[in-house]
């Protein structure tokens, strides 16, 4: 009889891992119906379930996104305007190309960028309405610095479903205190579709990580000289 519960609890615990996209809640709801002698098990099933599930989120070194609202001007006149969403996600990944090249013991981080946008774009009398998508794109090339992010990389561009521009250089910008979103497309790979005197601007929803960006925030003349007045004050009030 304890041979067979003991089958029973090892082909359980098999069949739990086995299921890779179940969420730490209904595997608590699930466990909770097992028999009492498998319930020991149930702690640790969980357990193994969060760890994967912490792992991806910390791999995950910014996430960020938010809508376009955007006037594609050329000429000082309004050409086209756009409407859409977009997202981004920035992950600390591990370069073994570069750890091999340098030949070190340990590997070196190296962030990994993956942007994707889905936009409407129409004249400004309502004509040639269509929708185009980038989806595709991934880059290594992350510089963050002065408050800004900077990321730049290769993607493809759809239009209303269709494979449009293919392999096209994108510049993805995330900049200031409210991270607003600048994004560049080349002009000559996109035959000029997407000209503008500015970068096609976005606003941001909702981000985490974000705390990274603003770190390297460069302190305005008021903000150094509000610091330098408590640094100031500060050593007064300690001679005193």
């Amino acid at each position: 009889m304890n041979k067979n519960r003991n089958l029973y609890t090892v082909s359980l615990l098999f069949t739990f891992l086995s299921i890779s996209l179940i969420s730490a809640q209904n595997l608590i709801k699930i466990t909770n119906s097992l028999p009492v002698y498998a319930l020991n098990s149930e702690a640790k099933i969980i357990e193994i379930v969060a760890k994967n599930v912490n792992s991806r989120q910390q791999d995950n070194g910014i996430q960020a996104s938010g809508h376009f609202a955007n006037n594609q001007i050329q000429n000082g006149s309004v050409t086209w305007i756009q409407g859409g969403l977009w997202d981004l996600v920035v992950r600390n990944d591990t370069n073994m190309t570069s750890q091999i090249s340098k030949n070190t013991s340990a590997p070196t981080p190296s962030p990994k960028a993956a942007f994707s946008a889905n936009f409407t774009m129409v004249k400004p009398d309502g004509s040639e309405s269509h929708i185009h998508s980038i989806n595709n794109f991934v880059s290594n090339d992350v510089i963050t610095g002065g408050g800004d992010l900077v990321i730049t990389g290769i993607g493809n561009i759809y239009s209303d479903g269709a494979l449009k521009f293919k392999q096209v250089p994108i510049t993805v910008h995330l900049m200031g205190k409210q991270h607003v979103l600048g994004l560049i497309i080349d002009t000559v790979k996109t035959q000029n579709h997407f000209a503008s005197t500015h970068e096609m601007f976005g606003t941001l929803i909702n981000g985490i990580g974000l705390e990274k960006i603003e770190k390297t925030l460069t302190p305005t003349k008021s903000q150094s000289q509000e610091q330098q007045n408590r640094k100031s004050m500060n050593m007064s009030m300690s001679m005193g």
